[in-house]
């Protein structure tokens, strides 16, 4: 230890060490079993070889490789549990959190035991669990049961919420069915400090309109938020506030330093001149930290931000002065061998990013004889820093930015820092002694009465959406402000610009697109063109309030700046239609009067329109007496290729279309009913004759779509097939004289959560 300490004086080998260990974490998360971890791993052996000083990173990295891995197998690979995904299994489950109380309840739990053995409390994973009883779940229940448990695994797509990457980092490997219809359960009546902490937090602020952002604020919980508090702290760029991390550990450090200082001095305790007073007030104040940290669950942010203060504390101490990017660079090392798949959570670049940011900033920042305004300067310097640098993170991870961030903040800050905090702490501080409910009132409705100010602003002033980033560009960005900022010769900034050009100019364009998403059992398709949209099918939705359209198919029209021209519901069948309800709410039912001119619920009539040179044209149908074969069927095309969708119809319908038309080629073929046998004849697979055919099918599904008899009839005509339900959303990019075929599960799936 003291050998490792000395280094903090001459930094060089634990500096190269440290910066070793993470680029070995980032290698193996991201990287590992690709050409990327070889290409890595090669250079850097190679350097070590011929440059001593760099063995040290070498150590590092094999360091954090076999960090990555060790955790992995500690911590994340129950893979080996599940032998069949029928069998049920004898489980002790520990309840972590109630989703939803309505019958059939849904719950998060802990799995302390699985089959006969036990898990710890640190290694024991979770599950998503349907259980229908008839009593009451609550968290820290524990009962056993027997469980019929599959592997998590959700639907994959492209630039939309990823559920298996935030499973996998929550720790959810399971989800399944409770199969008792009684449960012996044990429930636990005392409270832990945290739960009783909450409890109090909620009594103390019942009565306020804002109560959500108080709680929010004292607990780090954001379960008493609306989807419409949430979109609104977005727009106006604060949602920051609300995650406890940098900012409110400095905040609760801060006052602990300060309250503690203030009283040392009024009692003159600080003549004694053999204690160093200022490492007792940072005792204090990173005690405090850290209780705010526990109670609020430790939350990740809040963790982080906690091992950052001890860092710089620790490293201030040692060498009586800052060493701000040793602080920063170890407390990442920290993180990283606490979980190194914290790399996987975004918040972890915002808070680092953040913190350098602030350190550069703080080093430039001009000296001014008043105090006022060089605090007011600081803080404009550091919001408007933060607000370009984080710029590009802002982009790639939320395909968006808050234009009023950027003022509102210069305000919100310095009002969370000096009034809000510190009110809200003697506030509640009071109320365990006192009851002040009619001074709590009074100032949340001063508070209320500002954000109905901010509600009301114009929608424009708020969020701008600039849709999907991709990662390269990012690095691109930030390797540009880094040589204009570092750089001695500013006119290397055009560097990696040009390059970034270059690529763009030299990489081949799409004519047009086709997406056909993973939704499951049903369909949901886009095709785009110069960022103009046709949608045909819109998925189904459960319990009347979720829908794969709303989850899915808005959120990537969103990402991608697509504006939606037609629109087309095969049948309205729930697997087809059940998303039109969210559709439409969205603004978009205007797209429906091309085909479907006396609304969606009706069938769609015969009719050909021009979408920026595709044209898109519908076939003749007869009454058939079903749903099924009265599909509306779509054919889009262009000079080169076209794309066939069929809906559900069966082999009827088919030799209707083979009598009645022979436009029935394509190059690529939607699967009618999902690939059921009761469709794709022979006659109608020679007549359209597709060179790709996708199944739009779920994984494992009950009807186990696609038939292998119909795989079969397919593959005797050589068409390349996949389903939705084991590759995730297929893209096929169609090119002059070439199509390419993109799946999710390909492009977007780490080596720990394949299948």
């Amino acid at each position: 230890m003291d050998s490792f300490l000395s280094h903090l004086k001459q930094p060089f080998t634990s500096v190269w060490i440290s910066l070793g260990l993470v680029i070995g974490c980032i290698s193996t998360v991201f990287y590992y079993e690709t050409l990327e971890f070889s290409i890595i791993t090669i250079s850097i052996v190679i350097i070590g070889a011929y440059f001593k000083p760099f063995l040290s990173v070498l150590l590092g990295f094999i360091l954090g490789i076999c960090l990555v891995v060790v955790h992995y197998f500690m911590f994340y690979d129950f893979n080996h549990i599940i032998k069949h995904d029928k069998y049920a299994y004898p489980v002790e489950v520990v309840i972590q959190e109630v989703v939803s109380s309505k019958a059939p309840q849904y719950i998060k739990a802990k799995l302390v035991k699985i089959n006969g053995q036990y898990y710890s409390d640190f290694t024991a994973p979770s599950a998503m669990l349907s259980v229908n009883v008839e009593q009451p779940l609550r968290t820290n229940d524990k009962f056993e049961a027997s469980v019929n448990l599959k592997k998590f695994r959700s639907t994959k797509n492209f630039n939309v919420f990823d559920n298996e990457l935030y499973a996998f980092k929550q720790r959810v490997f399971f989800k399944g069915k409770v199969l008792n219809k009684e449960l012996k359960i044990k429930s636990t009546l005392v409270q832990s400090t945290v739960e009783n902490y909450r409890s109090f937090i909620k009594v103390t602020y019942e009565n306020t309109t804002l109560k959500w952002l108080y709680y929010a604020l004292l607990t780090g919980d954001k379960s008493l938020m609306t989807s419409s508090d949430k979109q609104l702290m977005q727009s106006l760029g604060l949602s920051h506030l609300l995650a406890i991390s940098g900012l409110h550990i400095g905040l609760i450090f801060g006052f602990g330093f300060f309250i503690t200082k203030f009283v040392f001095l009024q009692v003159k305790f600080v003549n004694n001149q053999t204690l160093n007073f200022s490492i007792v007030y940072s005792v204090v104040g990173f005690v405090l930290a850290f209780v705010y940290v526990y109670l609020s669950n430790f939350l990740v942010s809040a963790t982080r931000a906690l091992i950052m203060l001890g860092c710089y504390l620790l490293l201030y101490n040692l060498q009586r002065q800052p060493m701000r990017w040793r602080s920063i660079l170890f407390a990442l090392v920290i993180v990283l061998v606490v979980n190194p798949f914290n790399m996987l959570n975004p918040g972890l670049y915002f808070s680092f990013f953040a913190v350098a940011v602030i350190f550069l900033v703080i080093k430039k920042t001009p000296t001014f004889n008043n105090v006022f305004l060089k605090m007011v300067f600081a803080l404009i310097a550091i919001q408007a820093t933060l607000f370009i640098s984080l710029l590009p993170l802002s982009l790639y991870f939320f395909n968006g930015v808050s234009i009023a961030g950027l003022v509102i903040n210069l305000v919100a800050i310095p009002f969370l820092s000096f009034i809000l905090m510190p009110c809200l702490i003697l506030l509640t501080a009071i109320s365990a002694v006192f009851d002040i409910s009619i001074a709590i009132i009074f100032i949340d409705s001063g508070l209320a009465f500002i954000f109905d100010f901010l509600n009301n602003l114009p929608p424009g002033f708020g969020w701008l959406n600039h849709g999907f980033m991709r990662g390269g560009v990012i690095i691109y960005v930030y390797l540009t402000l880094a040589l204009f900022y570092f750089a001695p010769y500013k006119r290397l900034i055009f560097l990696p610009l040009t390059i970034l050009y270059i690529d763009s100019l030299l990489t081949d364009k799409p004519k047009w697109k086709l997406h056909v998403f993973d939704v499951g059992h049903g369909l949901m398709v886009l095709i785009e063109k110069d960022k103009k949209g046709f949608i045909y099918d819109f998925g189904p939705s459960y319990f009347n309030r979720f829908s794969r359209a709303k989850s899915i198919l808005l959120p990537f029209i969103e990402a991608n700046n697509i504006t939606i021209i037609h629109s087309v519901v095969s049948h309205l069948d729930n697997d087809h239609s059940g998303g039109i309800v969210h559709f439409i709410d969205a603004g978009l039912k205007f797209s429906f009067s091309e085909f479907h001119p006396d609304g969606p619920k009706k069938s769609c009539i015969l009719n050909e329109v021009n979408m920026v040179g595709l044209k898109i044209k519908s076939f003749p149908t007869e009454l058939f007496g079903n749903e099924n074969d009265e599909s509306c069927v779509i054919k889009v095309s262009d000079e080169e290729h076209s794309v066939l969708l069929t809906g559900d119809i069966s082999k009827n319908r088919e030799s209707q279309l083979v009598n009645l038309s022979d436009a029935l080629k394509s190059t690529v073929l939607l699967s009618p009913h999902h690939g059921s046998n009761t469709s794709s004849s022979n006659e109608f697979i020679i007549a359209v004759m597709p060179q790709v055919v996708i199944h739009s099918s779920a994984y494992k599904g009950q009807w186990q779509f696609p038939k292998a008899e119909v795989v079969e009839r397919y593959n005797k005509i050589d068409a390349l097939q996949y389903s939705t339900g084991v590759q995730g959303q297929i893209t096929i990019e169609f090119y002059k004289g070439d199509t390419s075929v993109i799946s999710a599960r390909t492009q977007q799936s780490y080596w720990f959560i394949k299948d």
